[in-house]
């Protein structure tokens, strides 16, 4: 929001315009999990008013379909207002309004606007999420491949200043680390339905145009002729003997032609950020019961079904890997720090 709309949200406070777009999110994930409603096999019960008894479901629609009219109006008139009053921030929706409506691209429709401003939060804040908790799963698992970035880091960044986007080609293990994240959970297995735009012949096999067609992403990732071994986490795959990158940028994971994820660039940018942020001031590691003091188990096949595939709730700790981090930290996040274990969603 703070890019689109130039608006900070608060961390650990219930937020007027962040409730209801992480509810109209979360409804929009659960229900499209194969199985999950009657609504897709039985097109008709779409019909049901939502007060009929039993209309669960459709009361549910109902609930954020609101919510969804919720966040493209309520972040749109806040930028209006602070517009109005000389106090909004640099952001693209007060961009693009402050634009001569005869600049070539302007976009006249208020309506449109809404409708980007609210694409880019559901479409880029859950997916992120899920990188990041699928990130934070392969560190909590896989220690070993933790310590070699925080090592580059170190070296190429030091320990008094936050990696920054400059230090991206310095640092090849991380960018390995990174797309071996994309490569071993890709968020949308199944990528984005599509349609052939005209007859087509793949292998024998006639697609009529109109066909819809699904790119099976998870089937790449896990093509052993390119990627041995491929339900092991292993970043070393995208490094070359010389320990430079490969040419491969996992870049499918983003989907393909016209339906090529529009904000992959952004997401791509911000996801690396994170990531090296994370490496180079928190050591991640497997949680520890209270009582017993042994190590919680945690599964590394347990995902989500549905077009976003997201890890389900587990166990980790997050400790500073130094007090410099510690303060890295306060100064980035401008919040009190304190060690703690997290259930990561």
């Amino acid at each position: 929001m703070a890019l689109t709309v130039g608006y900070d949200v608060t961390p650990g406070v219930k937020d007027a315009f962040v409730e209801p777009a992480e509810f109209a999110i979360n409804t929009i994930t659960e229900l499209a999990i194969p199985g999950r409603t009657l609504l897709v096999a039985f097109e008709f019960l779409c019909y049901i008013p939502p007060w009929i008894p039993g209309a669960s479901t459709q009361r549910l629609c109902a609930d954020a379909k609101g919510a969804i009219r919720l966040t493209r109006e309520g972040p749109y008139q806040y930028v209006k207002r602070k517009m109005d009053a000389g106090t909004s921030k640099d952001c693209l929706l007060a961009r693009v309004l402050e634009r001569d409506s005869s600049d070539l691209g302007y976009v006249e429709d208020k309506e449109l606007l809404k409708d980007i401003m609210a694409s880019v939060y559901f479409g880029g804040v859950e997916t992120m999420k899920i990188s990041m908790a699928s990130f934070m799963l392969a560190m909590t698992l896989h220690t070993h491949a933790q310590k070699k970035a925080q090592e580059e880091i170190d070296n190429v960044v030091g320990s008094y200043r936050l990696p920054s986007y400059e230090d991206r080609p310095s640092l090849p293990y991380v960018e390995a680390l990174y797309r071996e994240v994309h490569r071993w959970r890709p968020v949308t297995p199944n990528g984005a339905p599509r349609a052939t735009v005209r007859d087509d012949v793949y292998k024998g096999y006639f697609i009529p145009k109109g066909t819809i067609v699904v790119s099976n992403i998870w089937a790449i990732t896990r093509n052993e002729d390119k990627y041995p071994d491929p339900d092991s986490f292993n970043p070393e795959r995208f490094l070359s003997l010389d320990g430079t990158l490969t040419d491969d940028t996992v870049s499918y994971v983003f989907g393909f032609g016209r339906r090529t994820c529009p904000g992959r660039y952004m997401a791509d940018k911000v996801v690396w950020l994170m990531i090296v942020s994370v490496l180079a001031t928190f050591n991640i590691s497997k949680a520890r019961d209270e009582e017993t003091g042994n190590e919680i188990g945690v599964d590394p096949d347990a995902y989500t079904d549905g077009t976003a595939s997201r890890p389900l709730p587990f166990k980790c700790s997050a400790v500073r890997r130094s007090e410099q981090a510690e303060s890295l930290i306060r100064n980035a996040a401008g919040v009190a720090w304190r060690e703690e274990e997290h259930d990561v969603q």
